[in-house]
């Protein structure tokens, strides 16, 4: 097969550049031939070249290209012969203005089963939509983990990522319309209230508490509208989850932007880095902490990538992990419902750093089974034939 690979966005600490080239690494080692256009190395303008050409699949990742026009508005990726395949790492109401398009041979792919449900309900033009979560590797550089040296590990308790106060949010969502930020505010409290809410169900449930008829009225576009309730419930549990872990008796480092403006008093904050190199930090911890960004049936690369490099997963659980995974056995799950309780459940796992070991070494079985990029490319080939 011959692929074409989108490398459109330099975000994220790169991770969507890292993404692109993994799963092209990946198709090459199972014999595929591989094109990139990478938006920092390649001029806009040749986007023209690929007129006409014919590929078995095109894919991006959180892709602006299915809003790409010519000049007589037809779609830019019809003029291409092939199908396009989106790969979505967030939730699809961020990418409304992209799925909303009915491309000829539009195709997704994405993290959490409940995205998938929400796309073939709300885009049936969409031909097919399959779930991978994404993941990492081992740390540049190492061929193995070093199990002898796990209980030398510098970091005790690791998370990577950025910290948005969620006072932030608050003023955006103040500025809204009246109405609409009386919405955001009820669907935040639905979410608070019950942690297994997804947003799209909170939004149906407003729905059906309303006036106004948002169910035949496009429902899809209203949740994107309602954005602002679902990154306020994340900075909002990101922020308690943090809080909580500055308790404990072990030390926590904090990698990535803004966590100087969190009012912590024992945690390591230290500098921001490049996607790629957070696995070289994951192979120096003993427990990396993830939070879901409110995903209830899929899973965040952090959790695999953790594992891969020897480390415990500590994660709020989802359907996905629960199938595959076992609190205290081969992970460590922590309640959103009881954000504080991850205090004790941290220290009292790194009270025994033997039997931590034996929780890292199985969750690493199991992501090197399930969770590489060949398995990735593995439900790109069979979603492509």
């Amino acid at each position: 097969m011959k692929f074409l690979i989108f490398e459109m966005k330099t975000v994220c600490y790169n991770s969507y550049l890292y993404f692109g080239d993994s799963l092209g690494k990946a198709l090459g080692l199972l014999g595929h031939e591989v094109e990139y256009f990478k938006v920092d190395e390649d001029s806009l303008d040749d986007l023209e070249d690929y007129i006409g050409q014919n590929f078995d699949a095109i894919i991006d990742f959180n892709s602006d290209l299915p809003r790409a026009l010519m000049d007589d508005d037809s779609f830019f990726l019809d003029h291409i012969d092939a199908p396009f395949f989106d790969i979505i790492l967030d939730h699809p109401l961020y990418h409304h203005d992209s799925l909303k398009n009915k491309l000829s041979n539009f195709h997704v792919i994405c993290l959490d089963s409940n995205h998938k449900d929400y796309i073939l309900k709300y885009y049936p033009h969409i031909k097919s939509v399959n779930v991978t979560p994404m993941t990492g590797e081992l740390a540049f550089g190492q061929d193995k983990i070093d199990w002898e040296a796990f209980d030398k590990r510098p970091y005790d308790i690791l998370m990577t990522g950025t910290y948005t106060d969620p006072t932030r949010i608050e003023a955006a969502i103040m500025k809204l319309p009246d109405f609409l930020r009386d919405n955001i505010k009820e669907l935040i409290d639905m979410m608070m209230a019950d942690s297994s809410l997804t947003i799209e169900n909170a939004v149906e449930a407003l729905a059906r508490n309303e006036i106004y008829d948002y169910i035949n009225s496009d429902l899809p576009l209203h949740t994107q509208t309602f954005y602002l309730a679902d990154t306020y419930v994340r900075c909002v549990n990101r922020k308690n989850l943090i809080c909580a872990l500055d308790k404990c008796e072990h030390k926590l480092d904090l990698f990535g932007g803004l966590w100087d403006e969190l009012d912590l008093h024992h945690a390591t904050i230290h500098r921001e880095i490049p996607f790629n190199l957070t696995f070289t930090v994951f192979s120096k911890a003993k427990i990396c902490v993830n939070i879901m960004p409110n995903f209830k049936a899929g899973s965040h690369d952090r959790v695999f990538s953790a594992q891969l490099n020897g480390a415990v997963a500590l994660t709020d659980p989802t359907t996905l992990l629960r199938s595959e995974y076992s609190d205290m056995e081969n992970i460590l799950f922590y309640d959103l419902e009881d954000i504080a309780g991850v205090t004790q459940i941290a220290d009292s796992a790194l009270s025994d750093v033997g039997n931590l070991k034996k929780i890292a070494q199985n969750g690493f079985e199991i992501a090197t089974n399930r969770h590489t990029w060949a398995n990735i490319a593995d439900v790109i080939i069979n979603a492509v034939k």
